[in-house]
């Protein structure tokens, strides 16, 4: 069946072009007269207009040389502001080391958040572990691919493509700091003003700039044409006189008319022919194969987007649902003391554990999105009020308890469920995941099976509760 198709379609396309050649050679005399005096209208428009055309040409390519200029100098003040600020956050770890400040993670990834532009990385024997974007805290980071800081005093700078990269050595921690910046983000604003200034100063200039006239007025009896600056998206042009062209303009769209007609008739046939006989092949014989692909590929996405042990979506099913949906209060939750059920009952008895917490949550935040981080982590979006959140963990873990009981009768660890909760839709995603990992991180280090939202963290509290400990 394949091969007839493609013997249909060949010999269709065949047909075509041997249709095109012979029409082709069939109005080549006629059409030749023709062609001659369209030739001849070119070439008189052409001179007529030669020197607008020169003029518009030069004009271009001296704002090309002065864009790329200026551009340049752009880029290196913005490597400069990025250098300072990374000597910036080299001062403010020097800082802390005198300070003996020994929990700086949290610390750092809120002060980077808040007030650096650029992406920074921070690592620690070859791993990151801080991070703008919390996605890549964890990952492994070979600096050397990029450049090697300890081969240049502790600092190198590389420029790849369109990113410009920083990497430096701080001895506060035994970090490297790594800042990308990508050179497109530059703000173009002041290139802008100079490009639009030089072009103002040359006499009779019209100039468009986004579809606004900037300067320049237009005459009656002129025609004018234009020339389009793409960096910036700057048209440019001159008239002359359209008493001169109009004649001729006239005459030359009747003939290119006149020329293109029998093409024109001849492709809108010969489309037409195609279209009806795909139609025929695609929706008369190949329907129900078309359906049965759909439902396939439906069902792999579905897959693609589930996590597979517990039923609730993966990440990448998470994130697109969330997408689609709006919600108030933002979970990360997660089993305490499920490495002890593990190491204890064996990694099957953990994975039955993962089911029925799943199950849990999908019980009791019904109709609410739901997703497996990966290993014990779940995330939840929900529209529940707080009182109903804390209700619902609490009856989650009580089951946990009863479920633990079936099986540990010495219940040295307790399974519970912790969880971090950011209530501000306003936030982008990252943003959001960033408060409630920090709400779950001091609730885990404070007090195991409840919830802790990110605006009700108290900072001091819990930092002299530790220099007690």
């Amino acid at each position: 069946m394949v091969k007839k198709i493609y013997f249909y379609t060949l010999a269709t396309f065949t047909l075509f072009i041997i249709s095109v050649i012979i029409l082709n050679i069939w109005t080549y005399k006629i059409e030749s007269k023709t062609a001659m005096s369209i030739t001849s209208s070119y070439q008189y428009n052409f001179v007529i207009n030669e020197n607008i055309y020169n003029r518009l040409y030069l004009i271009k390519n001296v704002l090309n040389k002065y864009y790329k200029s200026l551009l340049t100098n752009k880029i290196k003040n913005q490597e400069r502001l990025i250098e300072n600020d990374t000597d910036k956050l080299i001062i403010l770890l020097k800082m802390l080391e005198k300070l003996n400040f020994k929990n700086y993670k949290p610390f750092l990834f809120k002060y980077i958040y808040n007030f650096y532009d650029e992406d920074i990385d921070i690592i620690k024997n070859n791993k990151i572990i801080i991070s703008k974007n919390p996605e890549n805290i964890g990952k492994r980071f070979d600096y050397k691919k990029i450049c090697n800081p300890f081969e240049n005093y502790g600092k190198c700078t590389v420029r790849k493509e369109s990113k410009f990269y920083l990497i430096k050595y701080s001895p506060a921690y035994h970090l490297i700091i790594e800042t990308e910046f990508n050179i497109e983000n530059i703000n173009k604003s002041d290139i802008n003003k100079n490009i639009l200034s030089m072009l103002k100063s040359i006499p009779g200039i019209i100039i468009y700039q986004n579809d606004k006239k900037i300067t320049g007025e237009f005459k009656k009896d002129e025609f004018y044409f234009f020339k389009r600056f793409k960096p910036l998206n700057i048209f440019f042009g001159f008239g002359i006189k359209y008493s001169k062209i109009e004649k001729l303009s006239n005459d030359i769209n009747k003939e290119v008319i006149k020329a293109l007609k029998p093409f024109i008739w001849t492709v809108i046939i010969i489309y037409l022919i195609l279209i009806v006989f795909f139609y025929f092949i695609f929706f008369t014989h190949y329907r129900k194969k078309i359906i049965f692909v759909e439902k396939v590929l439906e069902e792999y996405s579905k897959k693609a987007t589930t996590d597979k042990l517990t039923g609730v979506y993966n990440r990448r099913g998470f994130e697109k649902a969330l997408e689609k949906s709006l919600c108030q209060h933002f979970l990360i939750v997660d089993l305490d003391n499920f490495k002890y059920i593990n190491d204890n009952f064996g990694h099957e008895k953990g994975d039955e554990i993962l089911k029925e917490f799943a199950w849990l949550l999908k019980k009791y935040f019904k109709n609410d999105i739901i997703g497996r981080w990966g290993g014990d982590e779940f995330l939840i979006c929900t529209n529940k009020n707080k009182k109903q959140i804390i209700n619902i963990i609490e009856t989650i873990n009580r089951h946990l308890q009863e479920i633990q009981k079936k099986f540990d009768k010495t219940l040295t660890k307790k399974l519970s469920l912790s969880a971090g909760c950011c209530d501000n839709p306003n936030l982008d995603i990252q943003k959001r995941f960033a408060n409630a990992d920090l709400a779950l991180y001091k609730v885990k280090k404070s007090k195991k099976g409840n919830v802790l939202y990110y605006k009700d963290i108290d900072y001091i509290k819990i930092e002299i509760n530790k220099e007690n400990r």
